[in-house]
């Protein structure tokens, strides 16, 4: 009797073990970007910068990665020397898993950069656009802004992690907080 239990319980313990679906990478036609200013809320002494925030407007859950590429574009839509700079300390930079997006959420980053004239030589370029990139779709987005870096090398900008608008992180790193 017990041989024939033990029989009927393992197909009914694997049974109860199902995975979930698999969530899929967010198509381009899924992500809808946008950039806000926060009302200067980035404004400083000689710096600026836009919240970055790319919602999911399809009906089932995807993924997007925690570090998309970003590239600036001047008027004529061409590409300016504009690059993320790594976290301080962390070189090659730390490990940036996906963000997971329910249908209608959101994922956000603060984006700053050096908008005055700082450097010994300057090298300040006007943005007019801002392309985000990322396996399986991209969003191009108007974007006003002013970035300045030292003449004859790349301007850097600050990109932290996406994280679902609402998650807490831990200050400074850009690592999801516990949940």
């Amino acid at each position: 009797m017990r041989a024939a239990a033990a029989g009927f319980a393992l197909p009914l313990l694997v049974a109860g073990c199902a995975r979930p679906a698999a969530v899929t990478a967010c198509a381009g036609t899924r992500i809808v970007a946008r950039a806000d200013s926060e009302g200067g809320a980035f404004v400083g002494m000689s710096h600026s910068g836009t919240r970055l925030a790319l919602r999911n407007r399809g009906p089932a859950p995807c993924t997007l990665p925690g570090l998309p590429t970003l590239v600036f574009l001047d008027a004529a839509h061409r590409r300016l020397p504009i690059t993320r700079r790594p976290p301080f300390g962390m070189h090659p930079g730390p490990v940036v898993l996906p963000v997971r997006l329910a249908a209608g959420a959101v994922a956000t980053t603060a984006l700053r950069w050096v908008d005055g004239p700082v450097y010994t030589r300057n090298a300040c370029m006007k943005v007019a656009a801002l392309r985000i990139a990322w396996p399986g779709g991209a969003a191009t987005i108007p974007l006003a802004a002013t970035i300045c870096g030292p003449e004859g090398k790349a301007a850097g900008i600050s990109q932290p992690p996406l994280a679902r608008a609402g998650d807490n992180r831990i200050s400074g790193s850009g690592s999801p907080g516990n949940r």
